[in-house]
């Protein structure tokens, strides 16, 4: 029976997790198959978008451990990486997913180690995307598509994702021809499989509209996403409509269909306020799972009390930080878009000139440094701010004093007295107006995660990103992303 239920996950995971239950509710199953069952059930969860629920089965399966196939114990971890992937949990998914590298050695069957190799350097393509090395995950898949290619009969799902993955990196890469062959691909090896892979389906379909937004045939990217859509529904996957609604609400705009676009835009937001409770749900959820497994750990190596307790109550500040975090979130909802648009003119009309050299609350501080001396290294100051250097996030005061040939104390001072900040603020106030201008000028960037456009302008992490957003402009970017819908929408109206 769990053929049946394995078979449903893609297309009805609702009536595969009720054959599931039925037979984990069953008295005369094994062990054995209730390992089968439980691996199955988290993967009908992570269809359905129910990443909780998910992670929760795909940590039960610690306890089945001793029953569970070598293919079924990769597929786990790989499953966890993917789904704190999802959540943004980057630092712990890289965590499993190097334990599951360094156990590659321990494989015997050739098969089995290359399915592994390839569902690895899948999620590593993956973090590279994030990342912004997308050339870099281009060639690390390309070397083990010949590999993928053999393992399709075999491992469908894999080549499935595979194939929508070096589609969404060629993407990226605004390589539209080679990001739509890969897409292509995809939709035609589902539909070799009779058409009942609906979750794949949607990402290629998504893939594909993507592919057409790039392109601007808007018409064609509402035919392909409403179909998606559908399929997104079917699954009760609100992660997926969110993600579909976005690129929809953007091609009605360039459209300039503001009937659709109204429409679509208020389900968007409805259904991305529920996903973001969901999301919080889980992320608490996989703390709380961690914290057990370090407990569990804690008990076979026979630790002191002292530091498990240190461990659980770092784990339980981080939930109640989280929690914090998310009524802020909530809270800074409510505020009405009068003080939003107050506060977006402020930014959009000053946060230039507060950030001017020539705009000095004090007095230049006297110092010993030669005014020849001084006048270069603003000179390459100015060099510097219109590059892009300052979003690398490995810049420091002492990287970028090498870089202007000076030294951390006249380039510190210098900063200080013209600009009348410390370097850190220097480097986030050029990474926030960076960010900004590519809001308003680039639309592709209002449809991006906060946690891409964190890291394309050099923060390391979503929070510390919507922390100095806010103290630079006074509206989180949450907030400021949605003015500037506000705006275009008013914008067409007037016209």
């Amino acid at each position: 029976m769990s053929e049946d239920i394995e078979s449903l996950i893609n297309s009805n995971p609702n009536q595969a997790l009720k054959i599931a239950q039925y037979l984990l509710s069953k008295t005369n199953t094994t062990d054995e198959e209730k390992s089968r069952v439980n691996f199955l059930i988290s993967k009908a969860y992570k269809v359905k978008g129910d990443y909780s629920s998910a992670l929760n089965f795909l940590f039960e399966e610690k306890n089945y451990e001793e029953y569970l196939s070598e293919e079924e114990k990769i597929s786990i971890e790989i499953n966890k990486v993917i789904l704190l992937r999802e959540l943004s949990l980057d630092k712990q998914a890289k965590k499993i997913l190097a334990k599951l590298e360094s156990s590659l050695s321990n494989i015997a069957d050739l098969q089995l180690k290359s399915y592994a190799e390839v569902s690895i350097d899948i999620e590593k393509a993956h973090f590279l995307l994030k990342e912004g090395q997308v050339k870099k995950g281009i060639k690390l898949l390309q070397r083990q598509e010949a590999i993928s290619a053999k393992m399709a009969k075999d491992f469908k799902e894999l080549k499935l994702y595979f194939d929508i993955t070096l589609g969404q990196l060629f993407l990226e890469e605004t390589d539209l021809a080679a990001s739509k062959k890969y897409f292509d691909y995809a939709i035609n090896m589902i539909n070799e499989q009779n058409g009942d892979n609906a979750y794949s389906k949607i990402d290629a379909l998504y893939g594909l509209a993507s592919v057409a937004f790039h392109k601007k045939a808007h018409k064609e990217v509402i035919n392909l996403s409403e179909e998606a859509l559908v399929q997104a529904k079917k699954l009760n996957n609100l992660f997926l409509q969110v993600k579909i609604m976005q690129l929809q609400s953007a091609s009605y705009l360039a459209l300039n269909d503001l009937a659709n676009y109204k429409s679509t835009n208020v389900k968007f937001f409805e259904a991305q306020s529920e996903t973001e409770a969901q999301e919080q749900e889980a992320i608490n959820t996989t703390y709380n799972l961690i914290s057990d497994e370090y407990s569990d750990e804690y008990a076979k190596d026979k630790s002191n009390y002292i530091s498990f307790l240190y461990v659980v109550s770092a784990l339980f500040l981080i939930i109640i930080l989280i929690c914090l975090f998310f009524w802020q979130k909530t809270m800074q909802r409510k505020k009405g878009l009068d003080e939003i648009i107050s506060y977006i003119e402020i930014t959009r009309s000053n946060l230039l000139e507060s950030f001017s050299v020539n705009d000095k609350k004090h007095e230049p501080k006297k110092n010993v440094i030669l005014k020849e001396t001084e006048e270069q290294i603003l000179s390459k100051l100015k060099k510097f701010e219109n590059s892009k250097r300052f979003i690398n996030k490995d810049i420091s005061l002492a990287v970028l004093a090498g870089q202007l040939d000076s030294n951390t104390k006249y380039l510190s001072e210098i900063i200080n007295t013209h600009y009348n900040v410390n370097f850190n603020t220097y480097i986030n106030k050029l990474r926030i107006n960076y960010i900004i201008e590519k809001l308003k000028t680039d639309p592709n960037f209002i449809n991006y995660k906060i946690s891409y456009l964190a890291e394309n302008c050099g923060f390391s992490s979503h929070s510390s990103f919507a922390t100095v957003f806010k103290s630079i402009t006074g509206i989180s970017p949450v907030k400021f992303i949605e003015l500037l819908n506000q705006e275009k929408e008013n914008n067409l109206l007037e016209e």
